[in-house]
């Protein structure tokens, strides 16, 4: 590609990286949403429009980093700035979607970090609520006489007598 088309293509992979980190966000938003309603259904969705966005976010950063490659530029995020710092005059869209893209990956990590915190909140939920039905509840692991863990010693399962 010709150092003139240059800006121009970068600033339609930008875009395209703008919009679907927006769309990644938004789903992340549906995701945890779906985790507090425990909307299963709803879950699903979420999971595989996030699955199908972040796919298309690593394709379309592989076009960007192609587009630095053409230019001379590793592809790292550290090249762009530096291409972005070579441009001139009208360069400041690329600059600002660049920045948009870095904050949007920014929200979608602690929104994903967020969900993660609910999911093991629940898995743990889950395991105490299993482990009173076990009869296992509140009770400090133990060793058994081989000197293994045994968290139910002296205690007896939900619905034996």
């Amino acid at each position: 590609m010709h150092a003139e088309g240059m800006p121009h293509a970068l600033q339609a992979v930008l875009t395209q990286e703008v919009e679907c980190t927006e769309r990644l966000l938004e789903s992340l938003e549906t995701e945890r949403s779906a985790l507090a309603k425990r909307d299963m259904s709803a879950l699903a969705g979420s999971t595989e429009q996030k699955l199908a966005l972040t796919q298309r976010l690593e394709t379309l950063e592989q076009d960007r980093e192609r587009l630095l490659a053409g230019m001379g530029f590793s592809g790292q995020a550290s090249d762009l700035s530096a291409y972005l710092a070579t441009l001139t005059g009208a360069t400041q869209r690329l600059r600002d979607l660049w920045q948009q893209v870095l904050a949007n990956t920014e929200a979608c990590r602690k929104a994903n970090l967020a969900n993660g915190g609910i999911l093991e909140a629940s898995r743990q939920h889950v395991e105490r609520a299993l482990s009173i039905l076990r009869g296992q509840a509140g009770s400090p692991s133990l060793y058994d006489p081989n000197g293994a863990t045994a968290p139910h010693l002296g205690q007896r399962e939900l619905g034996k007598v």
